[in-house]
């Protein structure tokens, strides 16, 4: 049988670059070298290029020149955090030129990197969340605002992930530096209600065309609120699966499920949750979750009872170009 050649887009333009890597290098480990041929693809502001030749992508049709031989790729495995990925910019790319890719398409990527353009989709479809307020262009809350979400809040990027520009603001004092600190990272922000609870992640893929939750994982996070350093520095204890009931499990499961199909989500998809007074309400959803060493995705794919090999190949042969 032809081995696949599948190139592992990686790198970005963004601060979660660093992250994209070591998740790029998990993919190229665990994909299945008995079916598949990889090769490790920078995406750079200024150049795409093969990481180990140095050689630049040809980009009128993806493939690289390398010698006397040009290599086309059979599949895109797109694990950038952040643009172009994370945003949908570059899946338009791959589908005008008619190769798959791992990822949900441009829209649901982009409508999910919007995590207030998110809670407006879920909303009508009864979906519980916590409340927020989004403000652009260095608008400040008013007191208004203040009153109705009280402190403590959470101010965040709107358009960002792995935690960068947030804060938890107690009092009115803190307030104006942490709206000041989101926008160094994007021009739209959320002022988010805080709600007292336990925090939850559910991995979500397709299995044999049928969506598929992974087992729930609790995080509890060493520092205030779940930030880098909790994430990616071993800040936090991340339970997999989570000490909770069967029937909480299956309630966050079902939710997470369903929210991946209301999305039109493809690929693997994650929902954060906080369990608020018994309810499991959406934090957000990550189209391109982590899969470093550190990352949640892998830990429930192996609770799962699946190997990691087997993981990835559902996401390569399972996905479908958009007809």
């Amino acid at each position: 049988m032809k081995k696949k050649t599948i190139a592992i887009v990686t790198g970005g333009f963004s601060e979660e670059r660093i992250i994209s890597l070591k998740s790029a290098k998990f993919v190229e480990d665990n994909l299945d070298k008995e079916k598949y041929k990889s090769r490790r693809i920078i995406i750079d502001l200024d150049k795409w290029y093969e990481e180990d030749s140095g050689v630049q992508i040809d980009k009128n049709d993806f493939s690289l020149q390398i010698g006397a031989d040009k290599i086309t790729f059979d599949f895109a495995f797109l694990i950038i955090h952040g643009p172009p990925v994370e945003n949908g910019l570059i899946q338009g790319y791959f589908d005008l030129l008619g190769i798959p890719y791992s990822t949900c398409d441009t829209f649901t990527s982009a409508l999910c990197f919007n995590k207030q353009a998110t809670k407006n989709y879920l909303k009508p479809f009864g979906i519980p969340m916590v409340d927020s307020i989004l403000f652009t262009n260095n608008e400040q809350p008013t007191q208004e605002d203040i009153k109705r979400l009280g402190f403590p809040i959470f101010v965040k990027p709107n358009n960002h992930g792995s935690s960068f520009g947030i804060s938890k603001v107690k009092n009115l004092g803190e307030l104006k530096v942490a709206c000041e600190k989101a926008y160094a990272f994007d021009n739209e922000i959320l002022i988010e209600q805080y709600m007292e609870g336990r925090e939850f992640s559910c991995g979500v893929v397709k299995k044999s065309g049928k969506t598929t939750a992974l087992p729930v994982t609790e995080i509890i996070s060493e520092t205030e609120f779940f930030d880098f350093a909790a994430k990616y520095e071993h800040k936090s204890q991340e339970i997999t699966p989570a000490k909770i009931t069967k029937e909480q499990s299956d309630i966050c499961r079902k939710s997470a499920a369903r929210i991946y199909d209301l999305l039109s989500c493809r690929g693997m998809a994650r929902v954060d949750f906080i369990l608020h007074n018994g309810i499991f309400k959406i934090l957000e959803v990550n189209t391109v979750p982590g899969l470093s060493p550190e990352s949640i995705i892998p830990a429930q794919v192996k609770a799962m009872g699946w190997s990691y090999e087997e993981f990835l190949e559902e996401l390569v042969e399972g996905v479908k170009m958009k007809e």
